[in-house]
This record gives structure tokens, sequence and C-alpha cells, in this order.
């Protein structure tokens, strides 16, 4: 098969992350797996889509580490291709990365692969659901039973009654970005800092106001899922 990952940026890709193991066995089951920066598609006069891309030059690599060595390097072999002479596109990138340097960039990934879909080619994960998860209101539609009790607002008094309503720790984050970015835990007795956080947060768009959960204290589970089941 010939994969093409679309990632960020080459330069700051690591050995360590899921993408590159993904690749470097993919390869090594033969397999070609390609690498293009997000900002790389293009759409063609004629409907087509494409994208620049590069591939490492050896099939097999004893460590990951010389594999990004070589995909960076002047032997790597460089291409422009069709979404359709791909079997699979993975949309590998992080949103969240490009949203201050680059904000055109963050969603190209999900504008090409739909165009990309339409045109045969395997799109993963579906660019429509990315779409939906775009920010934190997509887990409003998850069932009450699995999510904690939530507002969404701008209102600074709003966010205020809530907090009191709840009696205990709330959490306060951005409804965009992720990683951890501006998220802070608010206990009954911060409520002299409580404005700042709010301020802190607003400046970028809407506040997420949530119920604390002890158990969050346990870390989370990521779930992977394939045509709606998932994986054991």
């Amino acid at each position: 098969m010939r994969i093409c990952f679309a990632i960020n940026d080459l330069e700051t890709e690591r050995a360590e992350y899921t993408t590159t193991r993904l690749a470097v066995t993919a390869r090594a089951m033969g397999h070609e797996a390609w690498y293009a920066d997000v900002g790389n598609f293009a759409y063609d006069p004629d409907g087509a889509i494409a994208v620049r891309a590069c591939a490492a030059p050896k099939q097999k690599y004893t460590s990951r580490e010389s594999f990004l060595q070589d995909l960076r390097g002047p032997k790597a072999q460089r291409e422009r291709l069709r979404a359709t002479d791909l079997d699979v596109i993975l949309l590998r990138n992080d949103p969240a990365s490009d949203a201050v340097e680059r904000p055109w960039a963050a969603q190209s990934g999900v504008v090409f692969g739909r165009r990309a879909t339409q045109q045969g080619v395997i799109v993963l994960n579906n660019p429509e659901g990315l779409a939906q998860a775009v920010n934190k209101m997509y887990f409003q539609d998850f069932p009450e039973e699995v999510r904690p009790r939530t507002l969404i607002t701008r209102e600074r008094e709003d966010i205020k009654a809530f907090a009191k309503e709840q009696g205990g720790p709330i959490v306060l984050k951005p409804l965009q970005g992720s990683g951890g970015q501006n998220v802070f835990l608010v206990r009954p007795d911060d409520g002299s800092n409580l404005n700042q956080m709010i301020e802190a947060i607003s400046r970028d768009g809407y506040v997420v106001a949530q119920e604390y959960l002890p158990e969050a204290d346990e870390g989370d589970s990521r779930v992977f899922m394939m045509n709606g089941v998932p994986l054991m």
C-alpha cells in the first residue's frame, strides 16, 4: 500500500512519536510510507487533490532515529503525488500546534482530506468526524452519564454562579485548543483569583466550566475504534 502521513512539520517529528512507529513498521511490512506537511496539499484545476511528499530511501530501518534522519536528508525521495495515487492518507497533524503560528494550516488536513475522500481515497480519521470534533463542544454530544456537568459561556457572572452551585472544585478551560493550555482547577477558596482565570481564558474565546471529577487523578483511557467497534 501507499500510505501518506499528513503531519504538521517534518522538522518537529520525533522518534518516539506514534506516527514514526507506524511509518517504520509499515515500511518493514513492505508498504510505502510518505510524509507530507499539511501545508503541502493542492487542489488542481481538474479537481484532483495533490500533495508534495517525501519518503525515506531505504525499505527497512533498525532505528526510528535513522529513519527520520534519512527522511530529512538529501537522499529522501520527493514527489508530487495525486491523492488517487495513494491508498491511505493518515491525518496525524495536531491542529493546536498550528493555531498560533499557522492558523490557516490547522484545518487544512480536514479540508483537503474531505476532497480526497470524495475521490475514493481512504482518509483516517474520517475528516467529517474530525470537523465535528474541532472544539470541546463535541463532548456535549456524549451521554450525560459519561461526561461532567458543563457550562460554556463568556459571561463572568454565570461562571461564578456555576462555581457556587457546584459547591466544590471546578475546572475552567478554553473551548478551543488542547494540551492542557490555560486549564485551571478552581477550588472554593480561589474566589479572589477567579476573575483573573476567567479573563485569561476568555481573551481567546469561550470558557468551559465543568464540575471536577476526582477520578481524573487516576488518568484517562484512550480507546481505539474501527467502524464503531473498540479494538481490544
